[in-house]
């Protein structure tokens, strides 16, 4: 992402007569206008549509941390949205007997930023795998990665990843700040 680093705006003193306000009032509006839009892409950029990226470029796929595995997928239907530096997905992954070791996480189609924390949490569903006492289902984006673990936590349980499953389902989404390196 690159701001501009100087804005150049028209000088009254730059035109000759007093007729010539009309001109340098257009001008100053227009050079005003091409400032604010270079700005706003910048710090904005766009959202890009299925076709330019995001849909057509990235199939979710689920791994082991330990062993990465073989998964026999049912489904794999997801969808990225990207605007600028933030990217959100929504996935819906199925497998059948996997070979995947160690914690489960989501292949995410852009870096995650660098970050002292794991702020990035999205919301999960889960079926047909084991994860014991424990009720409620996330997914955390890691910073300098592009992993998105699943963890999970419940009533007087401390919040913890959970292991890639020999088959099961996961639904769920994630926002996070990517690092812009397409």
């Amino acid at each position: 992402m690159t701001l501009p680093d100087q804005i150049i705006l028209p000088l009254r003193r730059d035109y000759e007569n007093a007729e010539d306000t009309d001109r340098y009032d257009v001008d100053l509006v227009r050079s005003l206008q091409e400032s604010y839009e270079q700005v706003a892409e910048n710090v904005n950029g766009f959202i890009r549509s299925d076709a330019e990226v995001d849909q057509a470029k990235w199939v979710p796929e689920v791994a082991g941390t330990a062993v990465a595995g073989v998964w026999p997928y049912v489904r794999q239907v997801g969808w990225s949205i990207r605007q600028g530096i933030f990217t959100e997905l929504f996935f819906d992954i199925e497998w059948g007997v996997s070979t995947g070791v160690g914690v489960l996480y989501l292949q995410l189609p852009y870096r995650v930023l660098q970050s002292a924390g794991m702020p990035f949490v999205g919301a999960v569903q889960i079926s047909g795998i084991a994860t014991g006492p424990y009720t409620a289902y996330y997914i955390n984006a890691i910073p300098n990665t592009y992993r998105g673990e699943f963890w999970t936590s419940g009533s007087g349980l401390a919040t913890t990843t959970f292991a890639a499953g020999p088959a099961g389902r996961v639904i769920g989404s994630v926002k996070y700040i990517g690092v812009a390196d397409e």
